[in-house]
């Protein structure tokens, strides 16, 4: 009983108006943002994030007669550019390691200085050397297309030809 008058005697003590308070809101804004860049990525990037392409002649014995490769458009071989939608990019392709001109490309035998002339070019008829390559960005990897040839030359040394071509990348 001590304990229902003690209960009784609290909530007298209770204003009214507290035991029904009222609820109030208030609304603001939260800015959400995100600046996207024009940016394009190739092949063999500082950030990896297209892969890399490879243009593989493959294995002979003399070269008798030109070999010819290409990247194609699908596999591990594939040259890649990744540019946001409708963001024009313009590829430039150096001369490669071994040469100081596009019109020298060669390759360099691993541990050695022979070197196996190649060149590369913009389509399979092989008629035009391949320097630039121009396109629009769709936000999805587009395969560039590289075409190869090592023409007929006196037989080298034996061993792994290789060669690095710089491919550069304007937006």
């Amino acid at each position: 009983m001590i304990c229902a008058r003690i209960a009784l005697g609290i909530l007298g003590l209770i204003p009214a108006g507290i035991a029904h308070a009222q609820v109030h809101t208030a609304t603001g804004e939260l800015e959400v943002k995100l600046l996207v860049t024009s940016s394009c990525e190739v092949s063999g990037s500082s950030t990896g994030g297209v892969g890399t392409a490879v243009l593989d002649f493959g294995s002979t014995d003399l070269l008798l007669e030109a070999i010819d490769a290409d990247t194609g458009t699908t596999g591990v071989q594939t040259f890649d550019v990744l540019c946001n939608p409708g963001v024009a990019y313009t590829l430039g392709f150096g001369p490669g390691q071994n040469a100081t001109e596009v019109a020298n490309r060669a390759m360099r035998r691993d541990g050695g200085d022979e070197l196996v002339r190649y060149q590369l070019y913009t389509t399979a008829a092989r008629s035009a050397v391949l320097v630039s390559y121009a396109g629009t960005g769709t936000g999805t990897k587009i395969p560039v297309q590289v075409f190869g040839r090592v023409p007929a030359q006196t037989a080298p040394v034996p061993g792994n030809y290789r060669d690095v071509v710089t491919v550069t990348v304007t937006f």
